[in-house]
């Protein structure tokens, strides 16, 4: 058995309290898991948006990208620093918002590649490893990912983004990106075969919305999964299951061994 926890999108910024981050550091020291998986969106870097014109009132309050890594770096130093006896694996896969940094020094060559290297050297020196936008980090047959891309390039997505995707893939899938949590089952053909793709919702503040999304149906869920991973052999392939197990920030605050941080 393989013991993973799941960061959700943390979607950190400046503005976002921090407190969170030190329940969950805490949380993966106690449950000592083999592997901690961020499953991006680790910062929203609001800095880089190019939804809101920097023209704009709005723009003109979106801050700096060294406000925003300021931020980060003090959002990773909180968990690390509340999980400083675990000695596992921490690996994060980029979502849209790591991505932002790529698409902004492609249409800034001057400067390419040097906002990504702070990033990254971020993430190394707090002894995190990172895959980039859209490629799976493999953890016994499982695969983590931000949100996988169909045949034509573009994330699922939609009300049925889970079932298309377990449609597709060959190997169960683990990913974010829409902070809804959902856990469906693909069958396949063949005794006991499918697939299963779990979606491990957000993990911003508990009942935080951000503000593309104040007035939309969200269906939002914040905290955090613990996933065993168990392999059952037989003569052709591995088949995986997944035990997962959402953990609300509501029951972070319930838990007694937690209640001394607050």
């Amino acid at each position: 058995m393989t013991k993973v926890i799941v960061i959700a999108d943390v979607h950190d910024a400046p503005a976002i309290p921090k407190d969170r981050m030190k329940w969950i550091g805490k949380h993966i020291e106690e449950q000592d898991p083999d592997h901690v998986v961020q499953i991006g969106d680790f910062c929203t870097f609001d800095s880089l948006c190019w939804h809101i014109g920097n023209e704009t009132m709005a723009g003109r309050n979106k801050g700096t990208f060294t406000e925003d890594m300021d931020s980060f770096k003090e959002c990773l130093s909180v968990l690390d620093n509340s999980m400083k006896k675990y000695k596992g694996l921490k690996h994060c896969t980029y979502g849209n918002h790591e991505h932002r940094l790529y698409k902004w020094e492609q249409q800034n060559p001057e400067i390419y590649s040097m906002m990504q290297k702070q990033l990254g050297d971020t993430f190394t020196s707090f002894g995190w490893n990172y895959t980039t936008y859209g490629v799976f980090h493999m953890i016994d047959n499982v695969g983590f990912v931000h949100v996988p891309f169909n045949v034509m390039g573009k994330e699922f997505g939609g009300v049925n983004a889970e079932r298309n995707i377990g449609q597709h893939s060959q190997f169960d899938v683990v990913f974010g990106h829409s902070h809804k949590y959902n856990d469906i089952r693909c069958p396949k053909i063949g005794e006991s075969n499918y697939t299963r793709v779990l979606n491990v919702g957000c993990s911003l503040p508990y009942g935080h919305v951000e503000n593309y999304c104040k007035i939309c149906t969200t269906g939002w869920a914040w905290g955090i999964t613990e996933i065993n991973i168990f392999d059952n052999h037989n003569n052709y392939s591995i088949y995986t299951l997944l035990k997962g197990h959402f953990m609300n920030f509501l029951e972070f605050i319930k838990n007694t061994c937690l209640q001394s941080l607050f």
